[in-house]
Parts: C-alpha cells; sequence; structure tokens
C-alpha cells in the first residue's frame, strides 16, 4: 500500500479501521473493520451509495458489529499494545483499489476504490454480507455513475 496514493478520506478510514481493530483487541485489521471504518465516516460517500443501490448502511453496519465482534481477540502477554497489522486480506483489497484507481484513471486511491477492491477480493465474512445484501460490483459501478 503506498500511502501517499490514498486520499485524505482513504487513509482516514484505513486509519479508523485500525482504531477499532486495536478497540476490540484484534491482532489485525480485517476487512469487517474496514468496510465498518468507510460506512462509519460522515457525509461519507459509501453509505451514499449504499443508499442510492436501496441498501440500507445502517443495516449493513449492525451485521458487520457482529462481524467484527466475531474476529478473535488476542490479550495478554503475547499481544504488543496498540499494536496492529494489516491482515493478507485487507493487503489484497487495498492492492485491488491500487489497480482500480490505475484502471479508471484516477490518480489517488479514494474510498469508492477501497469498496471495490473489497468487493473484488472479499474475505469469507465480506463475501457473504455482500450477498446478503445483494451489494455487487455492477450495482456498486451503476450507483457511483
Amino acid at each position: 500500500m503506498n500511502a501517499q496514493k490514498f486520499t485524505q478520506k482513504s487513509m482516514e478510514a484505513v486509519q479508523a479501521a485500525q482504531s477499532l481493530a486495536a478497540e476490540y483487541s484484534t491482532m489485525n485489521i480485517e476487512q469487517e473493520h474496514l468496510l465498518s471504518a468507510l460506512l462509519a465516516q460522515p457525509e461519507g460517500l459509501i453509505p451514499q451509495l449504499f443508499t442510492k443501490m436501496g441498501v440500507e448502511p445502517d443495516s449493513v453496519e449492525e451485521s458487520l458489529a457482529a462481524a467484527v465482534n466475531a474476529i478473535p481477540k488476542v490479550t495478554g502477554s503475547g499481544r504488543e499494545s496498540g499494536s496492529v497489522y494489516v491482515s493478507q486480506d485487507v493487503d489484497k483489497a487495498l492492492a485491488a483499489a491500487e489497480k482500480q484507481a490505475e484502471q479508471m484513471k484516477d490518480e489517488y486511491v479514494s474510498v469508492e476504490h477501497i469498496l471495490l477492491g473489497l468487493l473484488k477480493a472479499p474475505n469469507k465474512a465480506l463475501a457473504e454480507l455482500f450477498r446478503t445484501f445483494g451489494i455487487t460490483e455492477k450495482r456498486f459501478l451503476t450507483a457511483l455513475k
């Protein structure tokens, strides 16, 4: 992930995901943390696009909260306080987001690219969530236009 290629809102989402992972005592930032952070952005683009797709952002957030809570927690001496790492799944999604930005001829990776990255390379929990709510790349791109 090249942080210099990310917009301010994208970096805020990654940082919020990191805070969420630390708050829940998880070792890694997982895709559930990242999507939750995208949906929690005040006046964020992602909740607006979900609404445009006919998907209620609050319902997705409720399902995500349960998914975040289900991620194994790490406590005790094996965990360095405040240290949170990016999981392989998030790394894949962010790499897909960078590729998406390039394909769309955008200079910077924005929040919509991150969501597209999550749609292209979802982990098991997000794949199920996207299926449940009918969130697809095609529907998302239609709402984006």
